[in-house]
């Protein structure tokens, strides 16, 4: 079922790449389109990024962080806590596709957490 959520969210217009990886960084399935770069390599720094974020939101008493988005010239990457030890990463093409990939995204998350439980 993760194959099949990560394939639905992949097809959206504007996403790049998807992956699912473990707290430990170790990434459990992942979809890219032919121009997106390797997500194979990314999940160290993907959980090592949503633990800082996770830190600093402790540190200024936020609560749990939902998102994690970080904007670069060429799309954003969006880090997606999950389930207790799990991620979901989303490179975009463009700033531009954002608001249509969180729409999937509402449809998306809970699927993927309910495919891990």
């Amino acid at each position: 079922m993760v194959q099949e959520v990560l394939g639905e969210l992949q097809a959206t217009k504007g996403v790049l790449a998807s992956a699912l990886v473990a707290e430990d960084g170790f990434v459990i399935e992942s979809l890219r389109a032919d121009q997106a770069p390797d997500v194979d390599f990314l999940g160290g720094a993907a959980s090592t990024a949503m633990a800082s974020a996770r830190a600093l939101s402790q540190e200024l008493g936020r609560g749990e962080v939902e998102e994690v988005m970080v904007e670069y010239p060429q799309g954003p990457v969006l880090l997606v806590p999950l389930e207790e030890g799990y991620l979901l990463v989303v490179l975009m093409d463009s700033m531009q596709s954002l608001g249509r990939v969180r729409f999937q995204l509402k449809k998306s998350i809970p699927r993927l957490k309910e495919a891990l439980s």
